[in-house]
C-alpha cells in the first residue's frame, strides 16, 4: 500500500493508471470482484469504458481522502510581497 499525504497524491497517483492496473493497484483499498462486476455490467450495456473508468476514480479518490483523512496540498505563493 502506498503512503498519501495530501488529497492531490492519490490524484497524481490515480490518473494515469488503465482500466486493468486499476483494478490490481486498488485491491488493496477494497476495490473488489463486486464493484468490478458493476462495471463490467455498466460497460456490456453501453458505458463508455473511460467514463466508467473516470467515475470509479473519482468515487475511489473520494473514498481514500475521507479513510485516509487526507486534506489538500497547502498553496504556497511563488512570489513573497515584501514591503
Amino acid at each position: 500500500m502506498r503512503n498519501f499525504e495530501h488529497v492531490q497524491d492519490v490524484e497524481e497517483w490515480l490518473e494515469p493508471m488503465g482500466y486493468d492496473e486499476f483494478w490490481v493497484k486498488l485491491s488493496p483499498y477494497g476495490v473488489d470482484a463486486e464493484i468490478r462486476a458493476n462495471c463490467e455490467t455498466s460497460i456490456a450495456n453501453g458505458a463508455s469504458p473511460d467514463t466508467v473508468l473516470s467515475v470509479i476514480k473519482s468515487l475511489m479518490r473520494i473514498e481514500l481522502t475521507k479513510e485516509l483523512g487526507l486534506k489538500r496540498r497547502p498553496i504556497t505563493p511563488w512570489v513573497q510581497l515584501v514591503e
